[in-house]
């Protein structure tokens, strides 16, 4: 039983580590590390012709107030790296502005977890999630807010 906790705080028995950022400064850190809980703000299931199955997110935590995307590969046979990308944008006037784009590179045949660093989350931004495989151009789920 833990009785005290320097680095977190006791919730039921368990330590619960606090988020080490929050929004802006969690800008190009990696979620994992800074210990942001999160939740799938939307995301997309592919099948691509080739067989290889993947699920792309955006993932957002209310403890860091920030982004990123997360995608889960479970079949990645084959030749080509990949690249996964949170993008964001702000309204600036009646224009959506190019605001942060952050990607993480998925290497030949990996499968697993893989998430991007993460972006400030913002109530005038919005955010979705891009993935694009060797050279053949990116593809991107739909935009939220």
């Amino acid at each position: 039983m833990i009785v005290m906790s320097v680095a977190g705080i006791v919730i039921g028995g368990q330590v619960s580590a606090q988020a080490a950022c929050n929004g802006a400064g969690c800008t190009g850190l990696d979620p994992q590390a800074q210990g942001c809980a999160a939740t799938d703000l939307g995301g997309t299931y592919y099948l691509e012709p080739s067989s290889q199955r993947y699920s792309m997110v955006v993932r957002t935590s209310s403890a860091c107030n920030a982004r990123w995307a997360r995608m889960i590969i479970d079949v990645n046979p084959c030749c080509f790296a990949r690249e996964l990308a949170v993008e964001t944008q702000r309204l600036v006037g009646s224009t959506w502005v190019a605001l942060d784009f952050r990607t993480v590179t998925i290497g030949a045949g990996q499968v697993g977890n893989f998430w991007t660093t993460m972006v400030a989350n913002r109530s005038d931004d919005r955010v979705r999630v891009c993935n694009q495989i060797g050279t053949a151009g990116w593809v991107c789920g739909g935009w939220a807010s």
